[in-house]
């Protein structure tokens, strides 16, 4: 029941942000941002940014409800510009033509690894947040684990080498967690494939960074 799972998961996130609460979501694949984006763009008037970790692009059109096409169902949602939206770690042979195209005619930026190893991840969070900041009100941030090397971490579906290193990723989370953010999510976790308990590991470290940042700004009145 795929399409009553999404209406029970907008319900809940709905209720989350209803609270005041900041929605940290852990997947689950990919479609775990659809449900949680409408819940929270619903009662808002804003734009927000949108920065994803990702090996893959996800812009695929067909078929609804599935884990390759959830960015191109949040765009029509309306409240998300395609020049506030940036993918970052983008590789790996997964990557369809077609999504490329799509991608050009959005005109979104792509940054794939090779722009990660050759400018530095200090400099691409710089640009990601200056474009995902520009005339919004907040960023939402998505990370599909895939994103991150398989050799660091295992519990991945669709593993892509040559992926982000831990001191990448906790970098880039020191740095995104500084802005406003109205909500994450933390996909793709596969225990079946994990080892040690070094993926979950992972997923629960992401999720206590993003935690850490929205004391922080709490604190500090922001």
């Amino acid at each position: 029941d795929i399409e009553g799972n999404l209406e029970r998961a907008e319900e809940k996130v709905a209720d989350i942000v209803a609270a005041g609460a900041v929605p940290i979501i852990l997947g689950g694949d990919h479609t775990v941002p659809t449900p949680t984006l409408r819940a929270i763009l619903k009662p808002r008037t804003k734009k927000i940014g949108l920065i994803v970790f990702d090996s893959h692009m996800d812009l695929s059109h067909e078929p609804k409800n599935w884990a390759s096409t959830e960015w191109s169902q949040v765009l029509e949602l309306g409240k998300i510009s395609p020049e506030n939206f940036v993918c970052v770690g983008i590789r790996g042979v997964r990557n369809s033509i077609f999504e490329r195209n799509v991608a050009r005619e959005l005109g979104h930026r792509v940054i794939t690894i090779d722009e990660v190893k050759e400018c530095g991840i200090k400099d691409v969070m710089n640009e990601a947040i200056k474009l995902a900041t520009n005339g919004t009100d907040g960023i939402y941030f998505s990370l599909d684990i895939d994103v991150m090397d398989p050799s660091q971490v295992m519990s991945q579906k669709a593993p892509e080498f040559w992926g982000l290193t831990m001191d990448e990723m906790f970098h880039a989370l020191r740095r995104i967690t500084r802005e406003k953010i109205i909500g994450c999510d933390i996909n793709e976790y596969t225990p079946d494939y994990d080892l040690n308990g070094m993926g979950a590991q992972f997923c629960a470290r992401v999720a206590a960074e993003f935690l850490g940042g929205i004391a922080l700004r709490k604190r500090d009145g922001k």
